[in-house]
C-alpha cells in the first residue's frame, strides 16, 4: 500500500485527502509529474521551478522550499520502497478550503499532496489525431502552466480514445499546432527539427527544456499542413522522453532517422 505525504504528514494513499470544500473542485490549482529512476529523482530543479511558476501565476502561496521538496520526493521513495525501477512522483498543490463561489478568502491555506506510482521505463510508438472538438487558448496564462485545470486535455484525450487513438495532437484558436494531450510536440523535416514557440499556448515542458539544449530545434509556428507533411513526429514529457508516431490520421511515419537519444531524459 503506497504512502503519500500531505501537508508534512505521511498517510495511506487511499484515506481522504481534498475534501467537498477544497477549491481544488474549481481546479484552482496546479500539479507536476517527476521521473524517479532507480531511488534518484531527476530534475529536481527544474520541476520546483515550474510549480512555483504556476503556483505564482495563480497567485498561491507555495511556502515548501527547494531543498524541502527535495528532501521530499527522496523520503516517498524510501518510504515505499520504491528504490528500483521507474516511478512517477506526482505534485499536488491546491489552494486549499474555500467557501461557495469563486472568491478567495484571506484565511485560505494551500494543500499540498505528493504521492509515487510505478511507470513503464519505454513506451510504445503511438496512433494519433488531431483533436477536432477542442482548441487550445493560447490568450490563457493557464495555457503555460500545469493547473489543476484539465478539461480541454480531457475532452482531446476522449475524443482520441473514441477514435480508436492513444493521442491528440490539439491545435489553439488560431488553429496553429500546440501540443498533444500529454506532451510538447516536434516535427522533423529534411532533417531538421521544428516546435510550437511558447506563444501558441504551450507548456515549456522540463523535457522539451532538456531537448532544446541538446539539439539544434527551431521554435516556429506550425500547422496542421506542416504536420501531415513531416517525415517523423514526436512527443516529448517528462515520464515518456522521447515517444515517435506510428500514425497521424492514418498517415504513417518514420521513426528516429536522426538516431536521437529517446532515453534523453534519464540520460541528460
Amino acid at each position: 500500500m503506497n504512502m503519500i505525504w500531505h501537508n508534512g504528514q505521511w498517510q495511506n494513499e487511499k484515506d481522504p485527502v481534498f475534501g467537498a470544500s477544497d477549491r481544488i473542485r474549481l481546479g484552482d490549482g496546479v500539479f507536476d509529474t517527476l521521473l524517479c529512476v532507480d531511488g534518484r529523482p531527476l530534475h529536481v530543479d527544474k520541476h520546483y521551478a515550474r510549480l512555483v511558476t504556476g503556483a505564482d501565476t495563480l497567485g498561491i502561496d507555495f511556502v515548501m522550499d527547494i531543498s524541502d521538496f527535495a528532501a521530499t520526493a527522496q523520503d516517498i521513495l524510501v518510504k515505499n520502497e520504491a528504490t528500483n525501477g521507474h516511478y512517477a512522483l506526482n505534485t499536488i498543490i491546491s489552494r486549499g478550503q474555500g467557501g461557495r463561489g469563486l472568491a478567495i478568502t484571506p484565511d485560505i491555506s494551500p494543500e499540498i499532496v505528493l504521492r509515487i506510482s510505478a511507470v513503464p521505463d519505454n513506451f510504445p510508438c503511438i496512433d494519433a489525431c488531431i483533436a477536432r472538438n477542442v482548441r487550445r487558448n493560447e490568450g490563457s496564462a493557464l495555457s503555460r502552466i500545469k493547473s489543476c485545470n484539465y478539461g480541454d486535455n480531457i475532452l482531446a484525450t476522449r475524443e482520441a480514445s473514441m477514435r480508436g487513438c492513444d493521442d491528440a495532437v490539439m491545435l489553439n484558436n488560431a488553429g496553429h499546432v500546440a501540443c498533444t494531450t500529454m506532451g510538447n510536440i516536434f516535427i522533423v523535416k529534411d532533417r531538421a527539427i521544428y516546435t510550437p514557440p511558447i506563444e501558441t499556448g504551450i507548456l515549456n515542458g522540463v523535457a522539451r527544456q532538456i531537448l532544446m539544449q541538446l539539439y539544434d530545434v527551431s521554435e516556429i509556428p506550425i500547422t496542421e499542413d506542416d504536420l501531415l507533411g513531416a517525415d517523423e513526429i514526436f512527443l516529448t514529457n517528462s515520464i515518456r522522453g522521447m515517444q515517435f508516431f506510428k500514425t497521424l490520421e492514418e498517415r504513417v511515419y518514420s521513426e528516429n532517422a536522426l538516431g536521437l537519444d529517446k532515453t534523453f531524459h534519464v540520460n541528460s
